[in-house]
């Protein structure tokens, strides 16, 4: 097995050099070129439960390799570009899931191979332009988006897909434009393709994800609207974006007591379809329902931060786990149950190797999920990480997955442990 993966991981040596020749191109000019290679191997440790999993561990190797080229005019325009080469291989039995492109206008890109169990492509991951006129930026193109101060759980992030402890954001096809009117007040506006959720649709029994998908999808323009400023070294900001499953409008306080850092986010999700629940589940999809995630952070002189957070989720059904994957597996809610919390801590050990520990708690069921690493630099340009995930609850029970009894919030989880390389230049 390990053969394998030693020779998968020489051709993707050989074919991420090809990126390496744009630099000398821009050596002698003002654009700014630069890059990464990331590799990575992760080993699954599966818990007994045949709807799931098809072997008792599983694994998957992935490389991925970025060039960046960003370059400026005088302070009257920027622009940014990420061109990215993928190769993922893994023996999971759902197969290999494909990136999200629901949010692209084309996608800037091609697959060179596509099986169940092995994929290598190319994309354009960003690509835009930034004009400044006066006190207004304008943002154009494939760019990243991202507003709001939570940690685990952050209800004013545009685009949902999880990200913590990702180096880079996944890009979108938007207009952005923002638009200052005073040294701490402004408005963010953004405007992209969306996919809204409606009652004209039917559900596909979807074994790769392992979950019944509602395909009742329409395209249509998706708006975020952000006022922001500060009181009294308070932040402030309002919020109103357009989700697939409705319209969402929000508030957010960040401020200090003392040295101690504080923060609240508070959403509410109006306007939902009404789509029947498949199979022999009772309800409905969707609800208009209220989020809240309360944080605090706070850095110590030995350079410890810790970060605690506490997340409400209206739309989490405790009593019916199962109903509540449905809708969790479907982007429509964050968490299984309604009540969760989750404490994050970083550590610098020496100015080479720093160590991050982070846990959550689901109340209802009492599961738990523990998250591990350490960043080892090896040279200025590489960096070698260790790490893994643990969860502990209760495990499924049932006879398929369309019916899998879920027991727990984090026990319907696998254990996760990985190695990763990470080289720039």
């Amino acid at each position: 097995m390990l053969l394998m993966f030693f020779d998968k991981y020489i051709k993707i040596l050989l074919i991420v050099l090809v990126f390496f020749p744009f630099k000398s191109f821009a050596q002698d000019s003002s654009i700014d070129v630069s890059g990464s290679i990331h590799t990575g191997y992760n080993l699954y440790d599966n818990y007994s439960f045949a709807p799931y999993f098809d072997k008792n561990t599983t694994q998957n190797f992935s490389s991925v390799a970025r060039i960046i080229i960003e370059g400026d005019s005088l302070d009257k325009y920027s622009y940014e570009l990420h061109a990215v080469q993928a190769y993922n291989y893994s023996n999971i039995n759902t197969g290999i899931t494909d990136r999200d492109t629901s949010m692209l206008v084309v996608d800037y890109g091609d697959n060179w191979i596509k099986k169940s169990d092995q994929s290598a492509h190319y994309y354009l991951d960003r690509a835009n332009v930034k004009f400044a006129v006066e006190d207004l930026d304008i943002h154009f193109g494939r760019l990243a988006v991202s507003f709001g101060k939570p940690l685990f759980w952050n209800l004013f992030d545009y685009y949902e897909s999880p990200y913590l402890n990702q180096e880079y954001k996944a890009g979108i096809d938007a207009l952005r434009l923002d638009k200052a009117i005073s040294n701490f007040s402004g408005v963010n506006m953004v405007v992209n393709k969306r996919k809204i959720l409606t009652q004209s649709g039917s559900y596909l029994e979807n074994s790769n994800v392992q979950s019944y998908q509602w395909l009742g999808l329409e395209e249509e323009v998706g708006l975020l609207l952000r006022g922001y400023t500060t009181i009294n070294d308070t932040d402030y900001a309002l919020l109103y974006k357009r989700e697939p499953e409705g319209h969402r409008i929000g508030i957010e306080v960040d401020g200090e007591i003392g040295s101690v850092n504080f923060y609240n986010e508070i959403t509410y999700l109006w306007r939902s379809e009404k789509i029947s629940m498949p199979g022999s589940y009772q309800g409905n999809l969707l609800k208009n329902y209220l989020m809240n995630v309360l944080g605090i952070n706070y850095r110590f002189n030995n350079s410890l931060q810790i970060t605690a957070e506490h997340l409400f989720n209206g739309i989490g059904d405790s009593d019916n786990l199962d109903a509540s994957n449905v809708r969790y597996k479907n982007g429509v809610s964050t968490s299984l149950n309604d009540h969760l919390s989750g404490v994050s801590l970083s550590y610098e050990f020496n100015p080479l190797l720093v160590g991050q520990y982070d846990a959550k708690l689901a109340w209802d069921d009492s599961s738990h999920q523990h998250n591990f690493s350490f960043v080892q630099s090896i040279t200025d340009n590489v960096d070698f990480i260790a790490g893994g995930q643990i969860n502990i609850g209760d495990r499924p029970n049932g006879t398929n997955w369309k019916n899998p009894n879920i027991q727990s919030e984090f026990g319907r989880l696998s254990d996760t442990f990985y190695l990763e390389l990470k080289c720039y230049f």
